[in-house]
């Protein structure tokens, strides 16, 4: 079966986790419509005490999009961290073991 096949898209309006799963990820986007910095924290697991893969921000009514050819891999999940204003968070990603 193709990878593409077994993509998956999650969107999330607050804070939270994606997955409980080991996966890769495609693609992800982080969108605000506040007239500040919209920050969103990545971390590798279930929380924010887990680590923190990256950050994503999106100046003032701007998007922040990433797609990568070569995946990210986390090991332990996705958890998706609103921290400063945003609106909403999209991402591509595969499930291991799927």
């Amino acid at each position: 079966m193709e990878i593409q096949e077994l993509t998956k898209t999650s969107r999330l309006v607050a804070s939270g986790s994606v997955t409980d799963r080991a996966c890769y990820i495609f693609v992800m986007c982080g969108m605000g419509i506040s007239a500040a910095t919209n920050v969103f924290n990545l971390y590798d697991g279930f929380g924010t005490s887990d680590r923190q893969v990256m950050t994503l921000g999106g100046i003032q009514y701007q998007p922040d999009f990433r797609s990568f050819s070569t995946p990210l891999f986390f090991a332990k999940g996705v958890y998706i961290d609103f921290t400063t204003n945003g609106t909403s968070f999209f991402i591509q990603y595969a499930e291991v073991g799927e």
